[in-house]
């Protein structure tokens, strides 16, 4: 998508200074955690590096010892819980880190006490995902739990906020630590994130995220700094100054107008809408989702068609075509607005037609 001209004038006007990138992230942390609303906030270069580099900050906390040896672990607890039903593709970024994930529970029912009888003297956090349907704990329940237990819990927050409301709710609830994407609601760069929460676990994230190529005989500054800084695994997630200055702008421009970024992408969207009235393929207008914003399903199982050769037709177009694949298993495709831009919904139009071999319309129930 886009980025706004003041992210990119940020990102430009970065590149222009050499600075220390653990003030820059401090001083941007410090910003970003006052516009949020939160204790602290830390960039990375994306929600999956927050995930990895808040997991190597809870393993490893201050001990330079462990800081080196991630993600081999041989005797410090390394224990992660996660519920069945939270599973995801980005466990990766925990385990890459060196956690060992404890599943809990079933993918439609987990009970607390199978949470609490999970946590001995191995577990190091609580891995939360909200959003999941089921019968499962509330998170205040759980980190009601953790937080008996000396167990932080953190939030792969990335689908979720903004909107902002959510993010806070989270912390209400009890959460340690969220990670949050930059380049989705915020419109932020791609290569951004965010770990934001608990002042004392933000401040670890540095020792896991930061080489200034000092020695211990020069190194001035102490703190809560491990001493110096050293190569820990986060070097690989290194985050650039314009990264770090694009997002602090993308997150004012965001707090500044809430959504406002959306406009055009859910305008398009309602044109798309009317375009497709009446067409043989179903088009589902649903008013929210993860992210706050309204989506269109196309509904291509409904109409006879097979949905891997939507996919495949779209992407072979003279303009290739992508529309987002979570409910695939379904046989549906979901247009998301975020991405949206002037004329989109025309070309989109033309190219579902196309595929349903269309020439007119006349089914006043495919909209609803």
């Amino acid at each position: 998508m886009p980025l706004h001209p003041t992210v990119l004038e940020a990102m430009a006007e970065s590149t222009k200074y050499s600075v220390r990138m653990d003030d820059l992230e401090d001083r941007a942390g410090r910003e970003i955690a006052r516009l949020l609303g939160v204790e602290a906030a830390y960039v990375t270069s994306g929600a999956a590096a927050a995930l990895a580099l808040a997991t190597a900050a809870i393993i490893a906390g201050n001990d330079p010892a462990l800081v080196d040896s991630l993600p081999r672990i041989e005797t410090a607890p390394h224990q992660v819980i996660v519920l069945a039903a939270h599973r995801d593709p980005y466990d990766r970024a925990l385990e890459s880190a060196g956690a060992e994930l404890v599943v809990v529970g079933y993918p439609t029912t987990t009970h607390l006490g199978e949470i609490e009888r999970a946590i001995d003297a191995g577990t190091v956090a609580v891995l939360y995902r909200p959003g999941r349907d089921g019968n499962h704990p509330s998170l205040a329940a759980i980190c009601e739990l953790a937080s008996r237990k000396g167990v932080p819990v953190l939030i792969d927050g990335a689908l979720f906020a903004p909107p902002l409301e959510n993010l806070l709710q989270w912390f209400d609830d009890g959460a340690a630590l969220v990670a949050l994407s930059g380049g989705k609601n915020f419109r932020g760069p791609q290569a951004s994130g965010i770990l934001c929460g608990r002042t004392d676990l933000v401040a670890l994230v540095g020792a896991q995220h930061q080489d200034m190529d000092e020695r211990e005989a020069t190194w001035v500054r102490g703190g809560d700094r491990i001493t110096p800084p050293r190569h820990g695994i986060g070097r690989a997630m290194k985050v650039g100054r314009e990264q770090i200055s694009g997002l602090l702008a993308a997150v004012e421009n965001y707090v500044a107008a809430p959504g406002a970024g959306d406009a055009e992408g859910i305008a398009e969207l309602v044109k798309l809408r009317e375009l497709l009235y009446g067409c043989s393929i179903p088009a589902v207008w649903h008013e929210t989702s993860a992210l706050g914003v309204p989506v269109i399903e196309l509904e291509f199982a409904i109409a006879g068609i097979d949905v891997d050769d939507v996919v495949k037709a779209l992407a072979a177009r003279e303009v290739p075509v992508y529309l987002e694949e979570a409910e695939a298993w379904r046989g549906a495709l979901v247009v998301h607005p975020m991405a949206l831009l002037a004329g989109d919904a025309e070309d989109l139009a033309t190219a579902i037609a196309e595929l349903a071999g269309l020439r007119g319309f006349a089914n006043e129930r495919n909209i609803r």
